[in-house]
């Protein structure tokens, strides 16, 4: 690639200089308000993750700019060994935001770049079908919060059809996808990675409109919303100390049921009815006052209830958990 030693000192470099060091500069996230994060596999015989979920800073600049002088690329490029692992380290941040309450219209947007020199070493009808599913599934769970960027890096000559179609699929599939062939231009590299930039500075610009507000600041009235009236939890000597709670008894004014959030695999994240947590219980009791607050959620401590046949009341049973409610107040909705 003209301007660098190789491929792989073009790719790393202008990931750094034109995606990373942009977003620095910027300082898009000042507020800090959105836990982003990069991660680089690189495509040998078998996935390399080189780094995973490191953060925007610096140092990550500069792990970027020297990993070229340590690595050199070898033996075979299999696409379906790196998407496996891609599709795993999304599928497990989805499934960690999905549990803790995050609804998928505002979840983050993913960003994929997928760099190649040439056609993949895994290319038989086995393979083709397994990277088609591995793109299905990532696109129908994600639809349109998936970016996919396919990136060839060669002479005009090189064959980069596999990677054309790979960006059909999500396209089809609901995502948003490109394929971008820069050839041997630097130019083309870094312009590349600069859209990828605006991209992702956009999509926050357009979360921001709706929670900033005078001077230009974060407000905790965001979008109209108005937040709930709560008191934090007694904190200090409070060993013994009982807390107020609410009970909420399973067919006494409450249908009570408890779900599971599984990743089933190939096929889409679920909620799994399942029993409670406690052979008897009956229902719930949670604590009236929160022990934490985030800018979207309370947490308060609360445990499943039995019924306690001497008292003839519901009684605490097994280990105390945490339940998580949004901060604002939300309206009630009713379908027919």
């Amino acid at each position: 690639v003209n301007g660098f030693v190789s491929r792989s000192h073009a790719a790393y470099g202008t990931l750094a200089l034109d995606f990373i060091s942009e977003q620095l500069d910027s300082n898009p996230n000042k507020y800090g308000l959105f836990a982003e994060s990069v991660s680089v596999i690189e495509m040998k015989d078998t996935a390399k993750v080189v780094l995973q979920m490191e953060p925007f800073d610096w140092i990550l600049f500069d792990r970027l700019c020297r990993r070229p002088n340590t690595t050199r690329p070898s033996f075979h490029g299999n696409y379906n060994e790196s998407l496996k692992c891609v599709e795993s380290m999304i599928f497990d941040e989805y499934t960690k935001l999905a549990e803790d309450g995050v609804e998928h219209k505002d979840m983050p947007t993913f960003s994929i770049v997928f760099l190649s020199d040439g056609r993949p070493s895994d290319c038989t009808r086995a393979d083709t079908e397994q990277r088609t599913t591995l793109l299905q599934n990532l696109t129908q769970l994600l639809s349109s919060k998936l970016l996919f960027y396919a990136m060839g890096v060669g002479a005009n000559g090189a064959d980069f059809g596999v990677l054309s179609s790979m960006v059909k699929i999500v396209n089809e599939n609901g995502g948003e996808g490109q394929f971008v062939h820069a050839g041997l231009s630097a130019v083309a590299l870094s312009s590349t990675f600069s859209d990828i930039s605006n991209t992702l500075t956009t999509h926050r610009t357009t979360l921001l409109s709706s929670t900033k507000g005078a001077n230009n600041l974060p407000t905790d009235n965001a979008a109209g919303k108005t937040k709930k009236d709560f008191t934090m939890r007694e904190t200090g000597k409070i060993v013994g100390k009982t807390m107020p709670v609410e009970t909420y008894i399973h067919g006494k004014e409450y249908t009570i049921k408890r779900f599971r959030f599984e990743n089933k695999g190939a096929q889409r994240f679920s909620w799994r009815d399942v029993k409670f947590a406690n052979h008897g219980a009956i229902g719930f009791e949670k604590e009236i006052h929160p022990f934490g607050k985030g800018s979207e959620r309370l947490a308060f401590r609360f445990s499943e209830v039995m019924f306690d046949k001497k008292t003839k009341t519901a009684k605490k049973t097994g280990k105390t958990m945490v339940a998580k409610t949004s901060i604002h107040i939300e309206k009630e909705t009713k379908e027919d």
